[in-house]
This record gives C-alpha cells, structure tokens and sequence, in this order.
C-alpha cells in the first residue's frame, strides 16, 4: 500500500548523513539519546528508516539496540541523561523500589526522533504503516524482547500509541529533577514485547483487513 502511493523506505546507518538529512526536511534538533555527536553507536546496533515518496525524503525515525541484563531501565536512564544533558537536565530518583516500566529488559530498542515532513503529515493510516514497518524491520535485525519509544501525553490521550502498534504505556516513566530542552514532563513511555509483536503479527497475516482495508483507510482519512 505504500509503495501504490510512491513512498518506500531506506535504511541507514550513515547518522551524521541521516541527521543532516533530517534537519532538511524541517526536523530542528536531534535528541542526545540517538544523536552521532553524543554517542559513539555502532554501525550494528543503530540505524535509521528514511521515508521517501516520489524518492525524495518525507521521514525518518532512529533506532539503537540495547542490552540491560543488571541495570534497569530506570536506572539507565538516570545515569545517562546526566551525561548526555551535560548537567542541564536530570531525572528525579521516584523510589528504589522496582517500577513498572523495569519489566522492560534484556535485549531492548529504544526508537526516537520520529519525523515526518509538515506537508506530508494528516494521515494516521500511513503513519500506522510506516511504524508497524518500522517494528517488524527491528524484530528481524536484532530480536529483540522489547522495543519502546516515548510520546508526548497529548499525543497518548489521543490514542497514537495504539496507532503506532505500541501495547503498553506507562504515565509518569519518567520525573524530571530539571526539565531539559526539547522535553516534556509529560512524556509517557509506551513500548511492546516481543511476544506480542509475534501475535499482533499472527493476526495481521490473517486478517491484513484490520490493518489495510478499505474501511479503516476511509475511517483516518
């Protein structure tokens, strides 16, 4: 259905070029968690989907393979984002109690700086295509057991998560100490396991109705 359309999609794993890439197509600013000039990532664990329509870029998104055997995510997060938002913004240690979102472990894909071009933006139906590619292009690269992503609040609550393909969410993963630029206090974690990935996968096979048929395209657009 995308390619009816002329859009198709490119892997990369060139981030300074995919970046610069990015910011020519309206993106202003890359976050320091996937960002080339905060991280040395490896070519093996990181990459990104360009969108193109017509063979010109429309899109992008980045993701970065991870593995947190010891270390929560939580934890993660806390002893990173010191470093990455080099003192302007930290998170604020809720509990030492283990919090929900600490379920997601092991081999993890952390997907961000979601981009789609303004004058190609106002249908939820392709967006859900491209993210569910998106799922399917990670779990066939490095099978993983979770992969998770962040969306703004106002974002959730009008249900993009579920449109996205995501099956959990979880409010308040993450509390700011300092707020940096560029995020949110608002933020929800939303994520899905791998297992989940397999059967929403199952039934999409059987039933691509539900994902490409005729009436849920008239029903978003």
């Amino acid at each position: 259905m995308l390619e009816e359309r002329g859009i198709t999609v490119q892997d990369s794993s060139d981030f300074r070029e995919c970046e610069d890439r990015m910011r020519a197509i309206g993106k202003n600013s890359i976050t320091p968690m996937i960002s080339s000039e905060h991280n040395d990532l490896s070519k093996d664990n990181a990459g990104w989907l360009i969108l193109q329509k017509d063979g010109q870029d429309i899109g992008g998104v980045a993701a970065r393979h991870d593995r947190l055997v010891t270390e929560t995510l939580s934890g993660f997060w806390s002893r990173s984002y010191g470093r990455l938002y080099k003192g302007q913004g930290h998170l604020r240690v809720v509990s030492d109690e283990r919090r929900p979102c600490d379920e997601i472990s092991g081999s993890v894909i952390y997907m961000g700086e979601f981009f789609i071009a303004e004058r190609m933006r106002g249908s939820r139906h392709l967006l859900s295509l491209y993210t569910h590619l998106l799922f399917a292009y990670c779990q066939l690269r490095w099978h993983a057991d979770w992969l998770y992503a962040f969306v703004r609040a106002d974002d959730a609550r009008l249900g993009y998560a579920t449109e996205y393909g995501f099956t959990r969410q979880y409010p308040g993963a993450h509390v700011w100490g300092v707020l940096p630029k560029g995020r949110a206090t608002g933020e929800y974690l939303v994520a899905i396991q791998s297992g989940e990935l397999a059967d929403m996968a199952t039934y999409f096979n059987l039933h691509p109705s539900v994902l490409l048929g005729v009436d849920s395209l008239k029903r978003v657009e």
